[in-house]
């Protein structure tokens, strides 16, 4: 019987699993371990349990992770829970872990274990794999990585320093004590989601908000249906020279559907004079905004094909001068969130600061901008996981980098090929190691939605059953 690793017991490893044991090449049924945190496991580390102020930014009728389109909401009603807009991210890992108990219910092969692991031994000859826990060492034939966000970075190097958040989640554990005046590090999703248990459930009176740039996600617009006239699949492939495709002929056709759609190019690069008032344009401009929005998520998964056949040059050009504005309106905010946003920047409860240049610990947080100085009693890092994988320092990451059985990518995360075998810099395309998720950032270009996630590990299962048989 074939023995199978799952590293991560989230959206990718669940997905994983349920591809697995319902595969018509998968001999009987699998002996399937996956590992992972307690708190984590069937949830992943976006949905664990937290306050519910945290909320979905991708509507939940757009959630699922099994076969039918509207399992998530289904599954709500089920539980006599209001199906919302937007319904708080504990509800779907909720939701996540009972499609996982129930999976595993179901097979007697899928074993979860609640242990963290600390080394991966590869065995060329046999083509095997020993995976190594802080107690414990088995031997597997496959091994999925799919451990979801690596550590959080440190930017300014204060981990450690008293009243210094690293990592702010879950929120109601770790910014339950955060009193005084308060500074976030960042303007992101993490870092509104900082701002709305600060002031919705602990009441704060005033929250700062220091980045460099100042930039938000955008707000979500009016929903949109598209029939794609230009940016094909077909017109895609039809660029493929040399096994590259060029940036610029890219660029070109995206343009081109925009034309085609009525869409503004000036709207995809658009960047008002401020945060407050990029918030409120979105805001009355919905229906534009939506529009923009929702051609970018239809063409997401065409654009991740299209990023492994880029060159390293193009690769860096698109992340520098394209990326930024996709990035911007592929994970926009729910409009209520950004309303109270505008409300609490307007009546002072929210003061956004860009032009940060850094910050150094004095007794008290000293911030330095380009406005000006500012002193803060606590410091809460939301700048977003880490994703070189040099600089990660979990046991696992660290100990695989240095034996060489992974190797980094150039843009991030680790090198795989497009099936998603991993590409060891040691052994060279590894066969029964597979990755997916953000750590193959490099690779799999804005593959982190749900949706994504779920038909990604379909296409990445077929070929690894297809191989192993």
């Amino acid at each position: 019987m074939v023995k199978i690793a799952v590293i991560g017991g989230g959206v990718a490893g669940i997905s994983i699993t349920r591809h697995l044991v319902s595969h018509p090449g998968a001999a009987g049924d699998p002996e399937i371990d996956i590992y992972d945190a307690a708190e984590q496991m069937g949830r992943g580390k976006p949905y664990i349990e937290d306050s519910g102020h945290l909320l979905l930014n991708i509507p939940s009728e757009e959630m699922t992770l099994t076969g039918s389109p509207d399992g998530f909401v289904d599954w709500l009603k089920t539980q006599s829970l209001p199906v919302c807009d937007y319904n708080p991210r504990k509800d779907f890992g909720a939701y996540s872990r009972e499609v996982f108990q129930s999976l595993a219910d179901s097979h007697g092969g899928i074993r979860a274990v609640h242990e963290q692991i600390v080394d991966i031994i590869y065995d060329a000859e046999e083509i095997s794999y020993t995976v190594h826990t802080k107690t414990h060492d088995k031997k597997y034939d496959l091994v999925f990585l799919a451990m979801g966000q690596m550590n959080y970075r440190d930017p300014y190097g204060l981990k450690g320093t008293e009243k210094y958040v690293f990592n702010p989640y879950p929120v109601n554990a770790r910014l339950d004590e955060a009193e005084g005046k308060i500074g976030i590090i960042g303007t992101g999703l993490s870092a509104i989601d900082c701002v709305r248990y600060l002031i919705l459930e602990r009441g704060m009176d005033q929250v700062h908000l220091f980045s460099r740039s100042g930039d938000m996600p955008s707000v979500r617009g009016e929903t949109h249906h598209f029939e794609i006239r230009h940016f094909t699949e077909e017109a895609v492939e039809s660029y493929i020279k040399d096994d590259l495709i060029p940036l610029d002929k890219i660029i070109a056709l995206f343009k081109k559907e925009m034309d085609a759609q009525n869409i503004e190019e000036s709207l995809f690069y658009r960047h008002p004079e401020s945060t407050l008032e990029d918030l409120k344009h979105d805001i009355a401009n919905s229906a534009e905004v939506g529009k923009l929005q929702y051609l970018i998520i239809a063409l997401n998964p065409l654009f991740s094909r299209i990023f492994t056949y880029l060159s390293l040059t193009d690769k860096k050009i698109f992340m520098e001068e394209v990326h930024p504005y996709i990035d911007k309106n592929h994970s926009p905010m729910p409009i209520r969130v950004a309303r109270q946003l505008v409300e609490w920047a307007e009546s002072g409860r929210v003061a956004i600061v860009d032009g940060m240049k850094d910050v150094h610990h004095e007794g008290s947080f000293i911030v330095e901008s380009d406005s000006g100085v500012y002193d803060m009693d606590w410091m809460i890092n939301a700048t977003g996981p880490e994703k070189d994988i040099l600089k990660d320092e979990s046991p696992l990451i660290s100990n695989m980098v240095d034996r060489m059985l992974i190797g980094p990518g150039s843009l991030g995360g680790i090198l795989v090929d497009r099936a998603h075998r991993v590409i060891s810099p040691r052994y060279g395309t590894l066969r029964g190691m597979y990755a997916i998720g953000h750590l193959t950032f490099d690779s799999d270009y804005l593959s982190n939605s749900v949706n994504i996630i779920v038909e990604n590990t379909k296409l990445m299962i077929d070929g690894a059953l297809k191989q192993y048989s």
